[in-house]
C-alpha cells in the first residue's frame, strides 16, 4: 500500500500513460513527504484494499469482469464505468445502482481474448518483489523469472547461460549495478507509517477471502495459486502482528497515522468528552 502510493507520487499522480511515461525518471528517488501520504491515504486506503483483491481475481480468473468492491460478477457496461475512476465517482458506479438484481452472464475482458494475448490473461508465473530482493529468497525468485523466459518461444534463444543467472542477480540486487528500485528509496522508512485496527481488520478480511478462494480444491492444483496463497499467508502474518501490537498499545497510533473514519470518530468523541 505504501509503495503503491510512493510510485503514484513519483509520477505526479498521473492519470494517463503519456503523463506517467514522462516522469518515469523520478521513480524510487526518495520517500514522499508524510503530509502527501496522509492526505492520499485518508481518501483512498480502504478502497485500495478491495482494489488489491480485485486485481488478483482479474488475473487469476483470466479477465473475468467483477465489481471492485463487492467482487460480484458484473456487466461489461458497468466494467467500463469502473475503468474510468476519474469520470465516475464510487457512488455513481456502485454495483447496486448500475447492476442491482439483474441476472449477469459471466463476461471476460475482450483484451484477454487469445487473439490479443497468447494463452489468455492467466499468469504464467507469480513473482514476489519482496522475495526477489532478499538474500535468502532472491536467487530462487530470480531463477523463476529466468526459467519462465527460457521456456518462452522467441525469447529463450537469446537468454544468457544458466550459469550466469546467479551472477546477474548478485550484481543487480547486492552490488546495485542496475536501475533504482523500491529498496533504494531514501528518507522515511515504511515502519514510520502505522494503521488503525479498522484498516488492519479490513486487510485481514480481504486476505482471508483470497486465501480461502485460491486455497480451495478448485484452485489448489495450479502452481500459481499455491505461490499466491504462500505469499498471502506471509503478508497475513505480518499484518496480524501489527494488529496485535496496535490493539495491545505496544504500537501507539498518532493522529497522523492511518486511522480511518471509525477510529477518527472515536478519537473525536474522546476529545469532546474530555
Amino acid at each position: 500500500m505504501v509503495e503503491y502510493h510512493d510510485i503514484l507520487w513519483d509520477i505526479g499522480y498521473a492519470k494517463t500513460w503519456q503523463q506517467a511515461s514522462e516522469l518515469l525518471g523520478n521513480l524510487y528517488q526518495e520517500r514522499p513527504p508524510l503530509e502527501d501520504f496522509e492526505a492520499w491515504r485518508d481518501e483512498r486506503v480502504m478502497d485500495e484494499i478491495h482494489w488489491y483483491g480485485w486485481f488478483i481475481d482479474y488475473w487469476m480468473e483470466a479477465g473475468l469482469l467483477r465489481d471492485i468492491f463487492t467482487h460480484k460478477i458484473t456487466t461489461y457496461d458497468h466494467w467500463k464505468m469502473l475503468m474510468q475512476p476519474t469520470a465516475f465517482t464510487k457512488d455513481e458506479s456502485a454495483y447496486d445502482l448500475i447492476v442491482g438484481d439483474k441476472v449477469v452472464t459471466p463476461t471476460y475482458d475482450p483484451n484477454c481474448h487469445i487473439d490479443n494475448v497468447s494463452g489468455g490473461c492467466h499468469p504464467i508465473q507469480i513473482i514476489s518483489a519482496e522475495r526477489l530482493v532478499k538474500a535468502e529468497t532472491g536467487p530462487n525468485e530470480n531463477r523463476k523469472i529466468a526459467q519462465t523466459l527460457k521456456d518462452k518461444e522467441g525469447i529463450g534463444d537469446y537468454l544468457i547461460a544458466e550459469e550466469a543467472w546467479q551472477c546477474i542477480w548478485t550484481e543487480l540486487i547486492i552490488n546495485k549495478k542496475g536501475l533504482k528500485t523500491f529498496i533504494d528509496r531514501e528518507g522515511i522508512e515504511e515502519r514510520d507509517y502505522n494503521f488503525s485496527t479498522d484498516m488492519l481488520s479490513e486487510m485481514l478480511l480481504e486476505l482471508d477471502r483470497l486465501i480461502e478462494k485460491y486455497g480451495s480444491e478448485e484452485w489448489n492444483d495450479k502452481q500459481t495459486s499455491q505461490d499466491l496463497v504462500g505469499l498471502f499467508n506471509e503478508h497475513r502474518q505480518l499484518i496480524q502482528t501489527e494488529y496485535n501490537e496496535v490493539s495491545s498499545g505496544e504500537r501507539q497510533l498518532k493522529d497522523s497515522d492511518f486511522l480511518g473514519p471509525e477510529e477518527r470518530k472515536r478519537r473525536k468523541k474522546l476529545r469532546f468528552e474530555k
